[in-house]
């Protein structure tokens, strides 16, 4: 048995948390441009849980960096009515921010959220996207 415990205990892959937001990288959407001819970057966030999450309460900011500090727009929150905001997934995917013209601007967004799990509740602190997306999006 040479190797084969080696070739049998892989790196292990880093643990998520039970209850997690993810905060996806800032893009142009595609659905907006078809859908509504508007170009504009849009980050999603969901909160993921493998329990049950109500009045989940979802804040998003989308940052654009700028050359004197980052420029923040929002916060956009999710929809509040009930059953929109209830599950083991909640979305926010509906908020963006119109571009003005196609210069290239470096684009992320940040996120917290505030969820009843379990007979309590839980927050969520401020997760930002794992990349700052250039995009051809100026404000």
């Amino acid at each position: 048995m040479h190797g084969t415990a080696e070739a049998s205990n892989p790196s292990p892959k880093p643990v998520k948390p039970l209850c997690r937001l993810e905060v996806q990288n800032a893009h142009l959407s595609s659905t907006l441009l078809k859908h509504q001819k508007i170009i504009a970057v849009k980050v999603n966030v969901i909160s993921v849980c493998n329990a049950e999450q109500t009045h989940v309460l979802i804040t998003l900011e989308i940052h654009k960096k700028g050359e004197f500090g980052d420029h923040t727009y929002g916060p956009f929150t999710n929809n509040k009515l009930p059953g929109n905001n209830s599950g083991l997934i909640v979305k926010l995917q509906d908020k963006y921010v119109v571009c003005l013209n196609s210069k290239l601007t470096k684009w992320f967004g940040i996120a917290y959220s505030k969820a009843f799990i379990n007979g309590k509740w839980q927050y969520a602190g401020r997760t930002q996207s794992e990349k700052i997306e250039p995009l051809n999006c100026g404000t």
